[in-house]
Parts: C-alpha cells; structure tokens; sequence
C-alpha cells in the first residue's frame, strides 16, 4: 500500500541523548499519505520521543525530519500545525473551564489563514472562514459523538470524553499528518473497539495520514496499514502488522508478551 502513495513525512538518521543515554539511535522511518502507521515497542524503546521530535518538542542531536520535502527541524512546536502535523498527548490537556466546542475551536483556528489585517477588521473573508470553522468542528463533534455536550464544560466530562474531545481538537486543524499517542489508554473494550472504527472513519474521510503509538498491540495490529516497530531507540521491524507481530526481535523484545 505504502509504495504506491506519495511520501508524506521522512526521518531520517534521528539521534538524540538525554545525560548519555541513547533514546533515539540513528532511526529512519517513513510515512505517506493517507496511511496508518503503527509504531509499537516495550517501555523505554522511544517511542514517546519520537513523537516528541516530530511535533518538536525536543531537538534532536543528529539528523533531520522532512514534511512533504523540507527539512522541520529549524522550528519550533508552535509551527507545527501549520505545517500539517497535529497530535493528541498521553497527558490530556484540555481547557478545564471553556466548553467542548470552544477548546475544539482553539485547534480550528490553526485552519484560518485570512491574515492580521483581515481578522482586526472583521471582513467578508474572515467571516466566511469563521463560518466554515464553526461548522468543520460541529461535523467533527458529531462524528465523535460529543455534539450534544458541545456547550458543556470540559470540567463536567469523564477520561473517556476527555479523550475523544483532544483528538477532535487536534483534527479541528485540518492536519496532513495525525499523531495519536496512546489514545486507548484508560478505555473500556467497547470503547477501544469505537476507536478502531474511529480511527478508519477519519483517516477515510479527511484523506489523514496517522502515526498511532499505542501499547494496545491487539488495536495497533488490527487498524494499522503498516506497523514499525521500536526497541532501545531503534528500529527492529517494518512491515505489514502479521509480518511485524511475528518477527523475533520482536518477539523477544516483548520476552513473551502477546504481540496479537
């Protein structure tokens, strides 16, 4: 599948220490359009710091990371929407006293690209693309069933809502790329069999490349295309998720955990 689509975002050789200790160990991955990605790995394998990298929250020391061509690594977090990339956190961090819509509408403005100027004045453009927003995150909030509570407080919401409203914030952005890290932490069995469906539904329908870092491996091998998967910074196996989940470093990485 991969092969046959346009490259998306490129790593290439990343290397990155924190007091001597190798998180990331010269790793090369790549990712295309439309594609979902899994990258799986034990405790400690990197996989959090890869995607701390990507979004640019941490430097790395060696190597570079290219979106659609050209090199990232000169900026900083806060480009990265604008650049396609978004992301939900293992940590959610919602705004505890704004609504559902109003934090999901904090990722929508990322989309608006009508200028200062136009958005000090109030013009017809700027009110037209405020229209738009408003009705991309009223679709967004009923794909993920949060429209009904859409004019309720984050305060008033469980972790599984919670959850669901931080993947709708990251998507309100129009991504090219959506990093989901961990996102079945914490939820039940239905909920996680929803967010398999959930997952397919999105990247179906906005054309959304996704990088899922799970240890849920049972989601992890069902929904993705491709799965990569991590051991002590480096990358021990590529391929399609049977191929993946029965290689043996794999295999011994997990020492015996089930990979399926």
């Amino acid at each position: 599948m991969a092969q046959q689509q346009k490259l998306l975002l490129e790593v290439r050789d990343l290397t990155i220490q924190f007091g001597g200790v190798v998180a990331l160990d010269n790793i090369s991955l790549e990712i295309y359009d439309d594609e979902i990605l899994g990258l799986i790995g034990p405790n400690g394998a990197g996989k959090t710091t890869l995607f701390n990298c990507l979004s640019r929250l941490y430097r790395q020391d060696s190597g570079d990371i290219l979106v659609k061509g050209e090199s990232i690594t000169s900026l900083g977090p806060q480009d990265m929407a604008r650049r396609g990339i978004g992301r939900t956190f293992q940590n959610i961090a919602l705004f505890e006293t704004m609504t559902v819509i109003e934090n999901v509408l904090t990722g929508g403005q990322f989309g608006m690209n009508s200028g200062l100027a136009a958005d000090v004045f109030g013009g017809r453009k700027v009110r037209e693309q405020r229209a738009e927003t408003r009705d991309r995150i009223m679709h967004l909030l009923e794909l993920l069933n949060l429209a009904d509570i859409a004019d309720h407080t984050i305060t008033d919401q469980n972790f599984a809502v919670r959850k669901r409203i931080e993947f709708a914030r990251a998507l309100a952005a129009k991504p090219s790329l959506l990093m989901l890290d961990e996102p079945a932490g914490g939820l039940n069995r239905e909920e996680v069999h929803h967010l398999e469906d959930l997952i397919r539904q999105v990247r179906d329908e906005f054309k959304v490349a996704v990088l899922l870092v799970e240890h849920h491996l049972n989601l992890v091998m069902k929904v993705s295309d491709r799965v990569i998967a991590m051991d002590f910074g480096q990358k021990i196996a590529d391929g399609l998720p049977h191929e993946v989940r029965s290689h043996p470093q794999v295999l011994e990485a997990y020492l015996g955990e089930e990979v399926a």
